[in-house]
């Protein structure tokens, strides 16, 4: 579910999240942090959000320098707009190499893959062979498959799990009453704990009517291990503190 929110209280999210952060997922930049970058209509304020304003630099700068286009040195294919946007050779899952430069498949990629200038079914007369066997050539093209193929497993198989999927979730609380204590009940909402929640640093206090404030609350959860819907019953719970709970954004990381 994405629910529409302004640019400044996803600001406001964002920078919260990247004062711990580097980057979206995991140690330099990939995919999630250009769909961000993008998704952003400027530059943010460096005065008000200066742990996003330098990530939104940092990731201008990055994407400046990726090349667009790169190459796998011994497969022979030319190889475009590579998932991890960083040339193929840093690139793990495309190093797997090919039985053959028209038939190169790096499965888990996610790379766009162009055949060779390799000319198919063109054979000059000093290659061509009278008595030769197909079945013969196509026994070792499956055996260089298959050889290929498990060196490729092995080798994915000691780079381990990638990266636990991430949501970011934006609740607003609306209090019992005017007399509530929004403080109060922000501690109580931050004991929430389980494993695989972390809860942003920043709480703002919104008016809504008749001098009542809401509460904007966000936390960044763990999607194997944390429901969203738990969290906002677990608030709900609080019925002397709490009048209503509403998810207000959810936008995957």
């Amino acid at each position: 579910m994405t629910t529409k929110v302004d640019v400044t209280t996803l600001s406001i999210v964002l920078n919260g999240y990247f004062e711990d952060s580097s980057y979206i997922t995991g140690a330099q930049a990939t995919r999630d942090d250009f769909e961000v970058f993008n998704a952003l209509p400027q530059a943010p304020s460096a005065d008000k959000y200066p742990h996003l304003a330098r990530w939104y630099k940092t990731i201008s700068n990055t994407e400046a320098s990726v090349e667009e286009k790169c190459e796998h040195p011994d497969c022979g294919c030319e190889v475009i707009e590579c998932s991890d946007k960083n040339e193929c050779e840093d690139c793990d899952d495309c190093e797997a190499p090919a039985p053959n430069p028209n038939e190169c498949e790096h499965p888990d990629c996610g790379c766009e893959v162009i055949k060779s200038d390799t000319n198919e079914g063109e054979q000059s007369d000093e290659d061509f062979e009278l008595f030769g066997s197909d079945d013969e050539e196509d026994e070792e093209a499956a055996k260089l498959r298959a050889k290929n193929l498990a060196e490729y497993k092995a080798k994915k198989a000691q780079k381990g799990p990638g990266p636990a999927a991430k949501t970011t979730v934006v609740y607003h609380v609306k209090p019992w009453d005017i007399d509530t204590d929004l403080d109060e009940l922000e501690t109580m909402i931050r004991a929430i704990q389980p494993d695989g929640l972390v809860w942003g640093q920043v709480a703002k206090r919104t008016h809504v009517a008749f001098g009542i404030h809401r509460l904007e609350i966000y936390n960044v959860v763990e999607d194997e291990k944390v429901s969203v819907e738990d969290i906002k019953e677990q608030i709900e719970g609080f019925e002397d503190h709490v009048q209503s709970v509403d998810i207000a954004l959810m936008s995957k990381i």
